[in-house]
């Protein structure tokens, strides 16, 4: 080893001349840095509400509860409950002895019947009407301050939600 650390010491000028050669090159051009205009500010013409306000927040959450919706989770589910709604398709109605049907077709392609008051949809999806081209619900889905909202749903003739 004491032989390979010797070897680096000797001879050494090829390397200081061409140190030297590099050193005595002109250097190239650096360009000016550039001027940087000043920060201007700007303020938000809308700043009067501040949308993670606790206050706004909190009125939102006392709303959602004073809505105060309530399912029954004990409830015996109706054989549509198990699809989602999108992918449920109305393929047409009947009426019959005065009761109107919807015809509801299922993703393995069965057809079911229902009428107002039935239920359809994972989300406790009550039937409220049902015309010819359309059958319209009220799901009852989380609100996302740990209560429930209802909320509209439809599914048209052929079409799914």
């Amino acid at each position: 080893m004491a032989a390979g650390l010797a070897g680096c010491g000797h001879n050494m000028s090829d390397l200081q001349h061409w140190v030297a050669e590099q050193i005595a090159q002109p250097g190239g051009h650096v360009p000016p840095i550039p001027d940087v205009p000043p920060y201007k500010g700007y303020n938000y013409p809308g700043h009067s509400k501040d949308p993670f306000d606790s206050k706004i927040l909190l009125q939102i959450y006392n709303a959602a509860h004073r809505a105060n919706v309530k399912f029954n989770p004990n409830r015996p589910r109706q054989y549509l409950e198990q699809f989602p709604l999108d992918s449920l398709k109305m393929v047409g109605t009947l009426v019959d002895h005065g009761t109107t049907w919807a015809l509801i077709q299922t993703p393995d392609g069965t057809i079911e019947r229902v009428k107002i008051g039935n239920y359809m949809g994972q989300h406790d999806g009550k039937i409220t009407a049902i015309s010819s081209d359309s059958v319209k619900l009220r799901e009852i889905v989380p609100d996302g301050f740990g209560g429930y909202k209802e909320q509209p749903a439809s599914i048209a003739m052929g079409q799914t939600k």
